[in-house]
């Protein structure tokens, strides 16, 4: 059975670049040992840790992304383990029933997506015409807001705004005084 699998580790900054490279190279045949196909390499690069690993505070990061067969896993996390390089690591299941041919042809609709000439009816012209139609739909939306001093003649424009009420007996109980109001 073939199955997609994440696998990130974190490399020691001191080991070197040469032994990361070897080791992700490893990794590969590895995983071509056992039917399966590296997708995804992502090198995040170092990074400042949580906590000290080994007596060191910063880590090189790198994430692999493959199938192959469950067998591999366990084969490959023993390698990493006898690995001085590689400080800590983490696998993680992503797909249980993983189709390649499905994928490849995913991944090349997919390209040819995002390689399609933009359609006549989304010109520069015409794409502003939808800003300012969006536009103008929004402040149809404020105006229509509870609490907007021209649907509420009751309120002063800027204590609506601030949301405090003004329709009160005594003047004296309102919290904010006009110079407080100026000062703003």
């Amino acid at each position: 059975m073939v199955r997609r699998y994440e696998t990130i580790l974190l490399f020691d900054i001191d080991a070197g670049e040469e032994a990361r490279e070897a080791f992700i190279s490893r990794s590969k045949s590895l995983i071509e040992q056992y039917e399966g196909n590296l997708l995804e390499q992502d090198e995040w690069g170092v990074r400042k840790l949580a906590y000290e690993v080994r007596k060191k505070t910063r880590g090189y990061y790198v994430r692999l992304d493959y199938y192959s067969k469950t067998e591999l896993v366990a084969e490959y996390e023993r390698i990493i383990r006898l690995e001085d390089a590689v400080m800590k690591y983490i696998t993680v299941m992503l797909d249980e029933t993983f189709d390649p041919e499905a994928y490849a042809t995913a991944q090349v609709q997919l390209t040819q997506a995002e390689e399609e000439p933009v359609a006549s009816a989304e010109s520069p012209d015409m794409q502003e015409s939808f800003e300012q139609d969006d536009i103008s739909e929004d402040n149809d939306r404020i105006r229509e807001m509870p609490g907007d001093p021209d649907s509420n003649a009751e309120t002063n424009s800027d204590d609506s705004q601030m949301g405090i009420s003004t329709d009160n007996d005594d003047p004296g109980d309102t919290t904010i005084t006009e110079e407080s109001k100026k000062e703003n």
